[in-house]
Parts: C-alpha cells; sequence; structure tokens
C-alpha cells in the first residue's frame, strides 16, 4: 500500500497527565531524543519508533518507520525526513530542503530508496542524502536506486560543504542510473563537499549520471563506473553507455577500490579490457594512458622490421 506525505502537518492535541511522575518520565523521555537528534557521524537511533511519532508533531523533522511504500512529489521547505525499515520514492515535483542541522534524508536499516526526480538540499554543511546500514549485518542493509534528479550538499560558511550522497554501512548498497550529485559549496575551492562517498563496507555502482565534486571511497567499501574509463592518477575520465561523460577525482583510503568494467552494450577505444561480450569485464588498475591504436603502433614496427 503506497502512501502520500501531505504537507499540512496535523496540531498536536493537548496531553493529560495522569500524575507528576508521569510528567517527569515524559520529559526525560523528550530529553533523551532531543539530544539523540543530533547527526553525529556514524551513529544511528536504535530506539523503538514510538517517542519519535509523539515528537513528529511538533519537529522539523518526519520521522517515517511503518514498513509501508511512503512517496513525495511535492516541496517541502525547511523540513527533513528519518526513514527506517520503510520505502521512500521521491518524484518530480519533489523538492526537500532540510530542517536546521540535518540532511533532507536520512535512511537507516532496511530501508529503500527510490529516486525518479525531484531535488534534495542538504542543511549548511550537511549532506543532503544519508544512506545507512544502522546495523553491524548485511541482513539491514539499506538499498537506493537512483534514476534522476538533482542532490545537492549543504552550503557551508565557515567550513567544508556537505556531501551530496553519502553511503554507509555493511551491505548497503545505491545503484545510480542518472540525476546530478553536487557537492556543497565550502568556505574556500578546495572545501566543497563530496558528490558521492562511501564509507564502511557499503558499495556505489554508477551507470550514469552528472557528478559535481570529488568522491571519495573510505574503509572496505567500493565505487564502480560501468562503460568506457582511464583512470589517470586519482582521476577517472571517460563516458557511460548513454554518451554522457565523467571527469571526476575518486580518492580512496583504508582499502576503497575503484573498479571499471565495460559492457557489451558499448564499444571502448580506449578501453583497456578485452572486446566486451556478454558478459561485463573488469578493467585492470592502474588504467593505461594510451589507446589501443597507440598502443599498435610499436607492435607494427617491430613486425616490419622482423620482415625487412
Amino acid at each position: 500500500m503506497q502512501k502520500k506525505l501531505q504537507s499540512t502537518l496535523t496540531m498536536p492535541v493537548s496531553l493529560r497527565l495522569p500524575s507528576p511522575a508521569a510528567a517527569a518520565a515524559i520529559l526525560l523521555r523528550l530529553c533523551a531524543r532531543t539530544v539523540s537528534a543530533g547527526l553525529v557521524d556514524g551513529n544511528d537511533f536504535t530506539s523503538a519508533s514510538t517517542i519519535d511519532r509523539f515528537l513528529q508533531l511538533n519537529s522539523n523533522v518526519t520521522i517515517i518507520n511503518d514498513g509501508t511504500v511512503h512517496t513525495i512529489n511535492e516541496k517541502y521547505d525547511g523540513k527533513s525526513f528519518y526513514v527506517r525499515n520503510t520505502t521512500l520514492i521521491l518524484e518530480n515535483g519533489g523538492d526537500i530542503f532540510a530542517a536546521e542541522d540535518w540532511p533532507g534524508i536520512r535512511l537507516v536499516t532496511s530501508s529503500t530508496f527510490n529516486m525518479k526526480g525531484g531535488a534534495v538540499h542538504g542543511w549548511q554543511d550537511k549532506p543532503a542524502v544519508e544512506l545507512h546500514n544502522g546495523q553491524s549485518s548485511d541482513e539491514t542493509a539499506s538499498l537506493a536506486k537512483i534514476y534522476g534528479g538533482t542532490i545537492v550538499g549543504g552550503k557551508s560558511s565557515d567550513g567544508v560543504g556537505g556531501d551530496a550522497f553519502y553511503v554507509h554501512g555493511f551491505g548497503t548498497q545505491a545503484d545510480i542510473y542518472g540525476g546530478i550529485f553536487i557537492g556543497g559549496t565550502g568556505q574556500e575551492d578546495n572545501m566543497d563537499g563530496m558528490s558521492i562517498a562511501v564509507q564502511n563496507f557499503a558499495s556505489v555502482h554508477i551507470y550514469s549520471g552528472s557528478f559535481q565534486g570529488e568522491m571519495e571511497v573510505g574503509t572496505g567499501s567500493s565505487i564502480a563506473f560501468y562503460g568506457c574509463f582511464l583512470q589517470k592518477g586519482v582521476s577517472i575520465i571517460g563516458e557511460f553507455v548513454d554518451g554522457s561523460e565523467l571527469d571526476v577525482v575518486v580518492k580512496t583510503k583504508n582499502d576503497g577500490k575503484v573498479s571499471l568494467i565495460a559492457v557489451s552494450e558499448q564499444i571502448c577505444e580506449t578501453q583497456p579490457s578485452m572486446q566486451p561480450t556478454s558478459f561485463p569485464t573488469i578493467s585492470p588498475r592502474p588504467t593505461p594512458l594510451v589507446s589501443y591504436g597507440e598502443m599498435m603502433k610499436p607492435s607494427l614496427l617491430l613486425l616490419s622490421t622482423l620482415l625487412a
């Protein structure tokens, strides 16, 4: 059953507390929830959603944790979405401008994100979209498929800009078939956010898209590019199957990996792999900086010398 999120929130009803002890208990829970709501890298909510649902009425963060499918196709300004164990679809018209100190969308623990259009903007130095596992098992990994739309990291006036798309956690995977990813503008030219950041044994597979801002692949994680690409130092240059071009810096650390993968639908003049077959072939790293034609010239000279 698919649900459409409404832009008008129900006003909170007044509460009758049965006793001073009950009032103190609720106040304690509210204080604990307020502290836990701070986005500290690597931390996720782990408590039940009862108090989340109560606070949703009074906050700028909408919690979605009912295990169904929700679609966003309208504008939300100053609002963020926290998604747990639920599917979220973003369509054309769905523009999200994050709440203060939050990413636009944060998905954790067995959540799914399908982006077909629209836009997501992070708050100041925060990511626009975060995709997390939230646990220590692949069984609770979150997944994303992005086909279009725009994801923009938060702009920072006094530091590093926010990442556009942050993917984190065991088994968490994002497949990108299109869309625009823009790292947030930083205080100085060299302080812009990443277009893609992958950490802690997550993976990203990129089949197309436009990327403004460097990428980073961290601990045990991987990024794979599908098409005709060359690797020059930390730069990946080439073309996707749909003809869109790529020229991006990808930095790795702590055993992060980058793979260049040829596909059968595309013939690559500069692809160092064998000619594509019905199965993708992985390009060796580092990639040679010459095309097939340039590589053949020495061989032709050698052959003519031997035949003379």
